[in-house]
């Protein structure tokens, strides 16, 4: 029997959620969208999402799973939106989906492949594999996504590019390869494959639109912009201290920043590595972005 999805859960009401959103009403205009926002204990979340004939919005506490369980009865699928290390809410989420009846559930992971051999230590501090055991002991049926750095992340000032002044500061010698994903693939990847999960389901969905060192993406920058970028290599990365005092950004935001140029350096954002090849073409109705559009999309943010 087919698995019919007709209304998805966004479920954690972060910029992710929003991507997804949007993804969803412009490549699968038929679905209906609940999006749960969870909060701590106040709610100032600016709302870009607005309810309408094909759109519902909760704002749930964190552990109120009474509530999660009423806002999930009468939906087919949920995509987590949530940052990966939330495990505990990733379980609590698992138990609550399977007793509101939901059939399909994406977990939060969409970027490194956390078996990827260079990436113990990472994997084990995430420990997802938690969350793959309770989804395996469900009745739920589920995929995992792997889809390597999101582009967006890495064209970003954090990552050592200054699309301003044309200059790109490098972490390493630049040559291990990895995979890339714009957020907008990665939604039309995982919600094509939520529409088929009788064929995906209990599997890691692989997918990458593209695979390239930080060299090639300076040469591809380059090529999309007509402009030379001056290309300086750094071994080390600057004091937490002196991150947060320059960016205003905090100190815990900053240590995962630095650990994810970590694995950037060391190639651990492949998701492409032997025996496991790339899922694209399990999914031909996905068109991958262009990779010029999505440089000079951030290069022309840059100048504004």
């Amino acid at each position: 029997m087919t698995t019919e999805i007709k209304r998805i859960v966004l479920y954690g009401g972060n910029k992710l959620s929003m991507m997804f959103y949007l993804g969803i009403r412009k490549y699968f205009p038929h679905l209906y969208i609940t999006v749960v926002y969870l909060y701590t204990g106040f709610i100032n979340i600016p709302d870009p999402i607005a309810e309408n004939a094909w759109a519902k919005i909760s704002y749930i506490k964190y552990g109120d799973y009474d509530t999660l369980e009423a806002v999930f009865r009468g939906n087919d699928a949920i995509i987590c939106t949530l940052d990966s290390k939330d495990t505990r809410y990733q379980i609590g989420l698992i138990n609550t989906a399977e007793a509101a009846g939901i059939k399909v559930l994406v977990p939060t992971h969409y970027g490194i492949d956390v078996d990827t051999p260079t990436l113990s230590k990472y994997s084990q501090r995430v420990d997802i594999r938690k969350i793959y055991r309770a989804l395996k002991k469900s009745s739920l049926k589920y995929i995992i996504v792997a889809a390597g750095f999101s582009v967006e992340d890495f064209l970003a000032p954090h990552f050592g590019w200054d699309f301003a002044n044309n200059s790109v500061l490098i972490h390493g010698d630049g040559t291990s390869v990895n995979s890339f994903t714009p957020i907008a693939d990665l939604v039309r990847y995982t919600v094509a494959a939520v529409m088929r999960i009788d064929e995906f389901h209990g599997r890691k969905l692989r997918i990458a639109t593209y695979t390239l060192s930080v060299l090639d993406w300076v040469a591809a920058v380059e090529a999309a912009t007509g402009q030379k970028f001056l290309v300086r290599h750094q071994k080390q990365h600057p004091p937490l201290r002196d991150l947060k005092k320059t960016n205003g950004m905090s100190v815990a935001w900053w240590r995962a920043k630095c650990e994810m140029i970590n694995i950037l350096d060391q190639g651990g954002g492949l998701v492409d590595w032997s025996p496991h090849p790339l899922d694209n073409n399990l999914l031909p109705e996905v068109v991958p972005t262009p990779i010029n559009e999505i440089i000079q999309k951030a290069y022309s943010l840059a100048h504004k």
